[in-house]
């Protein structure tokens, strides 16, 4: 440590996915402006308490208002920890049977049954755990006057944009992410107490912990929204004229502050270590905190493998605009929390996190420090190209100022270090790339296993080396081509309807993520390819409506428009 302040240190401090020696760490107020973060909060636990909490830009980028110690933040799919607190507090009191089916334990409404659930039941644990089979769905935000009811919500009717919450495989086999999973934990917390939600959660888990600047209801109270931090897109702007709320409240509608939330983990630690009972007991502390069906989560918490009797946990969370996470040690000795008001501080929350594992020195928790070496001689000249990637994907490695540059989907690019004769690293990026060489030294295939710019990590693929002037179908498309890169999506969707490239979830990204990086007829290329596809989507002419819109075509976004409100008269945004 220098003679910085504790903040400070960390604040000069954050480290990247991969470290490699000799490379500078980044600056906070430099990491917020690359990500177009306006403002960021931090608590820092170390031996079970609050060691510091600090806050950074302002609330809105309309308004120089700083953010303060009680300025709240939407943290996203972080609310399971505390819903999944919540429901064990209500099994610490014989109101909920954590194994026994949970439509035995239902009242007001049943989860359908179905061939999956005859092979096994859907239980509460197996809800926290993520393991019950129901239904992946994103976490739908919606406006004040659009937010759909609970009962809408559980039976995807409008403007419930999820479907029904079902079961599609067998409970207790694999691990599923299941927004409305969470929902029917809600719906279950409600029938055995006969109160709302959010009046649950506050007497069983906020008012015990003092946790005075925290709710789930939704939306805010005039009083609490008057202290809520805005929501930004990733180009910094404003997410939107009106706030959005998560309909899946237990599964992503709480907000909070880092100090707030820091108390909360805290409370877990200690009660771990048998120090508190405020709202759980030891042995219930420890089920949110160990594997169960799903091996990789607990009960409202991700889970890192033990080093010994030590294992990290944690969640990061994303909203309309915001993104946060924690992650803190089941001994008790560290943590943190990061809130963000900006939809792009995904990697900052992570940058953050590593900053303050480094500066307070947390065991087993940095990668490794990695060693740069120099190529050899005309490697770097033969590596470079273009690799094709799945079926419309190109990664493209660029040399200059004698290195490697990854170009990303973005526009950026990553600078690649050598660490071995044919591995290759980038900061930026969790993983490597391996080069494939010949008998003849020549590169004809990589193999590529770099997380994506959100720190997503699949399994290593190989890439082809592409020849001159190949193009893939989403360059086809780019390139003004559209009958010959339908045809080609086309092709692919009849022979795989299932393949991820022609999912109406990607292509929907893809669109708006190209609005995110100011790219509007790139996204309208894009979006006008999913209407192509999906002529019965309500979804697909919404989205294309907004990108024809942002491009200044007015009439054709109101035809859009149109066309989404008949397929879907409920869609509030049409």
């Amino acid at each position: 440590m220098t003679d910085r302040s504790p903040s400070a240190e960390v604040e000069h401090s954050l480290l990247p996915a991969t470290i490699i020696a000799g490379e500078p760490g980044y600056v906070l107020a430099d990491r917020m402006e690359h990500y177009r973060v306006p403002a960021v909060s931090i608590a820092v636990i170390q031996d079970r308490k609050i060691l510091w909490a600090n806050q950074y830009g302002v609330r809105d980028v309309r308004d120089p208002e700083p953010v303060t110690e009680t300025t709240m933040f939407n943290v996203g799919s972080m609310s399971k920890a505390v819903t999944s607190a919540t429901i064990l507090s209500l099994a610490r009191d014989g109101l909920i049977d954590l194994n026994a089916p949970v439509n035995e334990q239902l009242r007001s409404w049943t989860l359908p049954e179905n061939d999956f659930t005859s092979r096994a039941p859907v239980t509460p644990l197996r809800l926290m755990n993520h393991s019950a089979g129901t239904v992946f769905s994103p976490g739908f935000s919606y406006r004040t006057e659009d937010l759909p009811t609970f009962q809408q919500l559980l039976e995807g009717e409008p403007p419930a944009r999820s479907g029904p919450v079902r079961v599609d495989r067998v409970p207790g086999t694999t691990f599923q992410y299941s927004n409305p999973g969470y929902a029917v934990l809600r719906k279950l917390a409600e029938d055995v107490t006969g109160k709302e939600f959010p009046e649950i959660a506050a007497e069983r888990i906020f008012e015990p912990l003092e946790m005075t600047h925290t709710s789930f209801v939704t939306p805010l109270p005039p009083a609490m929204l008057a202290n809520a931090a805005m929501g930004h897109r990733t180009d910094g702007a404003v997410d939107a004229e009106v706030r959005r709320w998560i309909g899946h409240m237990a599964a992503g509608g709480l907000w909070t502050t880092a100090a707030d939330y820091a108390v909360f983990v805290i409370e877990i630690q200690r009660t771990l270590r048998g120090e508190s009972n405020l709202v759980l007991d030891q042995n219930l502390a420890k089920l949110m905190v160990e594997p169960h069906d799903a091996s990789e989560y607990g009960l409202g918490v991700f889970l890192r493998e033990p080093r010994g009797e030590r294992r990290y946990v944690g969640h990061i969370g994303d909203g309309p605009g915001f993104v946060g996470g924690f992650t803190a040690d089941t001994l008790g000795d560290y943590g943190v929390v990061v809130l963000t008001n900006g939809q792009g501080g995904i990697n900052l929350v992570r940058e953050i996190r590593r900053g303050v594992a480094s500066v307070y020195d947390w065991p087993d928790n940095l990668p490794p420090t990695l060693t740069a070496v120099t190529p050899a001689t005309g490697i770097l000249e033969k590596v470079a190209g273009r690799y094709r990637l799945g079926f419309d994907q190109a990664i493209a490695l660029d040399l200059a100022e004698d290195a490697l540059w990854l170009q990303t989907s973005s526009g950026s690019a990553l600078k690649l270090f050598a660490v071995g004769d044919s591995t290759f690293v980038c900061k930026e990026r969790e993983g490597e790339i391996t080069i494939e060489r010949g008998d003849d030294g020549s590169v004809n295939e990589m193999t590529y296993d770099l997380s994506d710019d959100i720190g997503r990590r699949t399994s290593a693929k190989t890439l082809p080396r592409m020849a001159p002037g190949e193009r893939t179908p989403l360059e086809i498309l780019l390139d003004g081509d559209t009958s010959e890169a339908t045809a080609l999506y086309r092709a692919l969707l009849e022979s795989d309807p299932s393949a991820p490239a022609v999912a109406e979830n990607r292509l929907n990204r893809l669109g708006y993520s190209f609005l995110a990086q100011g790219r509007a007829d790139d996204a309208v290329a894009v979006l006008r390819l999913y209407v192509a596809l999906y002529p019965d989507s309500s979804n697909a002419h919404d989205s294309l409506g907004e990108a024809l819109m942002t491009t200044g075509q007015l009439e054709a976004a109101k035809t859009s428009y149109r066309r989404s409100l008949e397929l879907n008269p409920a869609n509030g945004n049409a």
